[in-house]
């Protein structure tokens, strides 16, 4: 007789209470991981908040209390590097560059190449005076990886690295960036061209910062800036025209300030004496060759006057000629053939000519110090460069 198989109420009810046993234990996981996440969801919420009042006290400027929320804000999200960061920051704001510098050191070690890490690495290196190590992060800043805009962000960057060079007055070490800022400079942000000029300028690159300024000015060609600036790089590199019509070109209220007013008085006594301009025709050599012999002569008669020395001397002295005799010796026996006119028709003496006025001008410098009125200061210039400037 077969077995019977039937089921008794007994194990109906154990069946069902096992399931009821199964359903309940997955209710009750279901209601573990969604308090979890609202736990997770809150924590977090309060860090975010937290970090939210650390950005609200440094905009104002209230950097001890942004360090407060934002180490409550790592309470909630210790693992957190942008809270990591923000920290170091405000730290780093409040004068505690040691403690900012152990956090961004941290930071760095997870990602070594962050262009923001490196970057306040060097702010802080810079704070804490150590110039190699602040130089060697503003470079990593250069070459790392910026979130968003990197040619910009890196532009800045060696842009802040030449100032600090400059402040420094480490001319030599802040050349290369220099040189590298003006060639990463986008000729068409005129903006960004005066920046470059203006920091070459600083180091004395005055070609280079003429080249910026230019660039800017075919932008803007009204651009205050650039003018003022490629005025200024056009006196120190002699090319006295250019820059007298650059300054001319200044509104008023700036072609008035005194330093302009001095350069541009300088620029166009200079451009009208300079007769080695290239591309000059001969009557225009001649006119400015004449015109620095007039204002040399006149340098040496009051020299003279000034020195003691009786022009011309008397006849019979016995006393040496000084030098200031014999070059106004020479300008009496040479004032025919250094005439205007005759400098027109003998190209080849105007040379002889400036070389004369050149040394008269040294001369009256040395024996009877700076000239004074803008005339012989224009001349005085020209005398410096002794040589045929290449673009004046």
């Amino acid at each position: 007789m077969p077995e019977n198989t039937a089921r008794g109420p007994g194990m109906y009810r154990r069946e069902r209470v096992l399931i009821a046993c199964i359903v309940l234990l997955i209710a009750l996981f279901a209601f573990t991981a969604f308090i979890a996440r609202q736990y997770h969801r809150t924590v977090h919420r309060l860090g975010d908040q937290w970090f939210a009042h650390g950005e609200t006290a440094m905009k104002a400027g209230e950097t001890a209390r942004a360090i407060t929320d934002y180490r409550n804000a790592l309470v909630y999200k210790p693992d957190d590097d942008t809270f990591e960061f923000h920290l170091a920051l405000a730290l780093a704001g409040a004068g505690r560059e040691d403690e900012a510098r152990s956090y961004l050191t941290t930071l760095l070690t997870e990602s070594p190449g962050s262009g923001p890490i490196n970057l306040a690495l060097a702010r802080t290196a810079v704070k804490l005076r150590n110039n190699s190590e602040a130089v060697r992060y503003y470079h990593n800043a250069i070459y790392g990886v910026w979130p968003s805009d990197p040619l910009t962000e890196r532009w800045n960057v060696r842009r802040e690295l030449c100032e600090y060079f400059l402040g420094r007055n480490d001319i030599q070490e802040a050349q290369p960036d220099l040189v590298a800022l003006a060639q990463e400079t986008p000729a068409g942000d005129s903006a960004r061209q005066d920046v470059a000029g203006d920091l070459m300028s600083r180091a004395g690159m005055w070609s280079r910062a003429l080249s910026a300024y230019r660039a800017a000015l075919r932008v803007h060609r009204r651009d205050t800036d650039a003018l003022a600036g490629a005025g200024r790089a056009a006196f120190q590199l002699a090319m006295y025209s250019d820059a007298a019509e650059y300054l001319q070109r200044l509104p008023e209220p700036s072609r008035s300030a005194p330093d302009i007013v001095e350069t541009l008085g300088l620029s166009q006594q200079a451009a009208t004496m300079n007769a080695l301009r290239p591309g000059l025709r001969a009557s225009e050599e001649a006119k400015r060759a004449a015109k620095a012999l007039s204002v040399a002569q006149s340098r040496i008669s009051s020299c003279a006057r000034k020195h003691g020395d009786v022009l011309p001397p008397k006849p019979g002295a016995t006393a040496p000629p000084t030098d200031l005799q014999k070059l106004y010796a020479t300008a009496r026996q040479n004032r025919q053939i250094w005439s205007e006119t005759n400098l027109a028709h003998h190209p080849d003496q105007v040379v002889v000519a400036m070389t004369f006025a050149v040394q008269a001008e040294n001369t009256a410098s040395a024996e009877c110090g700076p000239p004074q009125n803008i005339a012989d200061r224009a001349l005085s210039l020209i005398a410096k460069g002794a040589t045929r400037p290449p673009s004046e």
